[in-house]
């Protein structure tokens, strides 16, 4: 179960965030998971609610997680590419296999608010 290991880095960001703003209490924590992420919501999810954020200064936080859609574009003809349309690893505007990934493959936190 790698999200456990995943909602600790997260946490490590949070803390982090949370101290450079004078934070004490943390009322809000946003996290973005990627759907080509390999992460699994639902366990990450748990490991934040169960194991991580109890006994902390997020303990009573409202947890929001976001899924981000998965987005490419064309190193060639640098077309946008909704990769959910994609019928093979090949643009769809001019054919090539040269593409990136620009979005939907990461897990980080969006945002946290507190007092």
């Amino acid at each position: 179960m790698h999200e456990h290991g995943i909602g600790r880095e997260l946490w490590k960001v949070i803390e982090d965030k949370a101290r450079e703003n004078n934070l004490v209490k943390i009322t809000k924590i946003s996290i973005v998971i990627g759907k080509a992420s390999g992460i699994e919501k639902e366990l990450l999810v748990h490991t934040m609610k169960d194991h991580i954020i109890p006994g902390t200064c997020a303990c009573s936080a409202c947890l929001e997680f976001v899924d981000e859609d998965l987005t490419a574009q064309c190193n060639v003809c640098k077309e946008n590419i909704d990769v959910s349309k994609m019928e093979t690893m090949f643009c769809p505007k001019c054919g090539s296999s040269d593409i990136i990934i620009l979005s939907g493959n990461d897990c980080f936190v969006k945002s946290i608010e507190g007092e």
